[in-house]
């Protein structure tokens, strides 16, 4: 089910902000970083079924950071965005942060609607924000290290 909704949110934030940048686009060409997005939550949700744990929810989030941080890449990528690295890296920061409290705010309303039980303690957002953070670090990290080796920039759309 995140999968499906990671595919959903980045299809329609994509074409949203393309149509407010006045952009042209194609929501096709780069659709490898939507599917890495949906493998990286699909993995993490199998693990969470066979191990639920904590650890197990923290690889859960991780991997939302992650899909985040490729849905992020993806949206670059498609709508032709280029700024300097600080400012795509915070950028980067705040759409993994959005996605993270969206995601939060999903978790209690379904436990609000009576769903099941979606927190391990009172601590578990932030440990899910920490995860989340954590996944992006990973992701944005290996794929500016790619780049370099490459010789490309990170916000380089043609890569």
């Amino acid at each position: 089910m995140h999968s499906l909704s990671y595919v959903v949110f980045a299809l329609l934030f994509t074409s949203w902000l393309g149509r407010e940048l006045k952009r042209t686009y194609d929501l096709k060409t780069y659709w490898k970083w939507i599917l890495s997005a949906s493998l990286a939550t699909a993995a993490a949700s199998i693990f969470y079924s066979v191990a639920f744990s904590k650890f197990s929810n923290f690889i859960l989030h991780a991997s939302g950071g992650m899909a985040a941080t490729f849905l992020f890449i993806y949206t670059m990528k498609t709508l032709k965005l280029r700024f300097t690295w600080p400012i795509t890296t915070l950028l980067l920061f705040f759409f993994v942060s959005t996605t993270g409290v969206l995601n939060e705010l999903m978790e209690y309303a379904f436990e609000s609607l009576g769903f099941g039980i979606m927190s391990f303690d009172s601590h578990d957002t932030w440990r899910d924000f920490v995860a989340n953070t954590t996944g992006m670090i990973l992701a944005w990290t290996t794929y500016c290290v790619v780049l370099k080796i490459n010789r490309r920039k990170p916000h380089d759309p043609l890569y």
